[in-house]
């Protein structure tokens, strides 16, 4: 391990953060007993490939591979997953990954020139956002490309400061992390997207040799599409026999799938076919949803202002009115805070205010140093980075058609978070080099303070949404604002 690496997880302030995060997103994990939301869609998928059924999903096959992976190793019987019961077993690995985004938007803060204190408090803001919390305790698929797009991005900040074998190993790894977001959902893409972009700038920049650049850009390239292909690969290997997904598949491909009507072990049909097949089915599936309208759904421009939350599970109304419901609905502090902080942000940016003067020219060593135990990345950098980030993770989403939800934001989300907390070091002054915390001015110390106890206070506030708490009359009324908050 890398001894910059190994002195940022070993700080007390993240030890805590990680160690509340696994509090936060294993506690009371199996509860409710009972399928919530979409887990349906992921129980009968893996008990397909346990079987070996054929199924049809409008997503790449990589997230159910590993809910069916974790089935086979917890032992949770086929039939129980094709059943409309619930299977809360498979909640641990979301939860695993929910946990491990703490960690990693406290290191790629550090890597992008953050002192402790910023990193911790962009730590904090992501363990207090009840929606990513309550997207990561349930048997779902956002959680896992957000967890590998981070690392993505962690890997390639780490290749920046590297050369040789080093430098290479650590974009083999992002590049292998960018292909599983991209192998979970055609959204993840966008993690790949920030990477190739960041390095292609930043290699024409310092000018690399040619022989360099082919190299490395041939490893960007190569090594997600082989994760992707082999993916289905496996996802065509485990699925060999008839099931509920035949008739989304072309004739030939349905002679190959044992026990089917048009099964004919005598025809051979590639697996460049079978791929085209199935992505032509994926793509029209995708379309088709373009037709299809829900009660949870929004449009994209609403989401930075949490505008359509929604409920996952809801239990009986009690007798004495008491009302039980797990929502999709996220910390108010985190989302409008982080939405404010951001703008902020910009607005000092264009004006060129204290702390952003000089940021998007070039030559600027930054303030963060090897022997601080962060890699050097130059301010302008930073705010190119997390606003590409933000960018890439949102924008797109305005030239898709079909039915679209809040939780399709929450990777833009973690970038806002992490841009508006940069944002506010900079104009603060938390993050002077070299100044001690006691130096720091009463107002700049007391607004730090004051951020994290309002992100506090509204986590625990939207609590009982996350984790299903029953609320009387009252506690009702005070918070049902927040699933209609406009």
């Amino acid at each position: 391990m890398p001894k910059w690496l190994a002195r940022t997880l070993s700080r007390p302030e993240l030890l805590c953060l990680t160690a509340i995060s696994v509090l936060a997103h294993y506690w009371h994990l199996f509860w409710p007993a009972a399928v919530v939301f979409d887990e349906f869609h992921f129980e009968r998928f893996a008990s397909a490939y346990l079987t070996g059924r054929f199924y049809f999903d409008v997503h790449p096959p990589l997230g159910n591979l590993m809910y069916a992976a974790t089935a086979a190793l917890l032992r949770i019987p086929a039939d129980v997953l094709a059943r409309p019961d619930p299977a809360p077993m498979l909640r641990v690995l979301p939860a695993a990954f929910g946990t491990i985004t703490i960690p990693l938007v406290y290191t790629i803060l550090r890597q992008l020139g953050s002192c402790r204190r910023i990193a911790a408090l962009g730590a904090l803001a992501i363990l207090c956002d009840n929606a990513l919390l309550v997207a990561s305790r349930f048997a779902m698929l956002d959680i896992f490309l957000i967890g590998f797009g981070l690392g993505a991005v962690s890997l390639y900040l780490a290749a920046r400061s590297r050369a040789g074998a080093a430098r290479l190993g650590c974009l083999a790894l992002a590049a292998a992390c960018a292909g599983c977001a991209l192998s979970v959902k055609w959204t993840g893409a966008s993690a790949l997207g920030l990477v190739l972009a960041a390095w292609c700038v930043e290699s024409v920049w310092r000018r690399a040799p040619l022989s360099q650049f082919v190299g490395e850009a041939t490893l960007l390239a190569a090594i997600p599409a082989l994760i992707y292909v082999g993916a289905f690969g496996v996802h065509f290997g485990l699925l060999t026999r008839s099931g509920p997904g035949n008739t989304f598949m072309s004739a030939a491909f349905q002679s190959q799938l044992i026990g089917s009507l048009q099964y004919d072990p005598t025809v051979r049909v590639s697996f460049w076919h079978k791929l085209a097949d199935v992505h032509r089915a994926m793509w029209y599936g995708n379309s088709s949803l373009q037709r299809v309208n829900h009660p949870a759904a929004s449009p994209w421009y609403a989401w930075p202002l949490m505008q359509h939350p929604f409920g996952l599970w809801a239990a009986p109304v009690g007798s004495d009115g008491s009302r039980t419901l797990i929502a999709f609905v996220g910390n108010p502090a985190v989302w409008w805070g982080g939405l404010v902080a951001t703008l902020i942000g910009l607005a000092a940016l264009v004006l060129r205010r204290d702390g952003f003067r000089g940021e998007l020219g070039a030559g600027s060593a930054g303030t963060s140093s090897a022997a601080r135990g962060v890699t050097s990345a130059p301010p302008y950098f930073a705010v190119l980075f997390l606003l590409g980030g933000i960018a890439i993770n949102f924008v797109p989403f305005a030239a898709i058609q079909r039915v679209m939800y809040l939780y399709h934001y929450l990777f833009a989300l973690v970038f806002v978070v992490m841009f508006g907390t940069w944002a506010l070091g900079r104009l603060s002054h938390w993050n002077a080099a070299g100044g001690s915390w006691r130096a720091q001015p009463p107002w700049s110390r007391a607004l730090y303070w004051t951020i994290a106890v309002v992100l506090l206070a509204g986590f625990v506030y939207t609590l009982p949404f996350t984790y299903g708490w029953p609320l009387s009359r009252s506690q009702w009324a005070a918070r049902s604002w927040m699933l209609h908050p406009f």
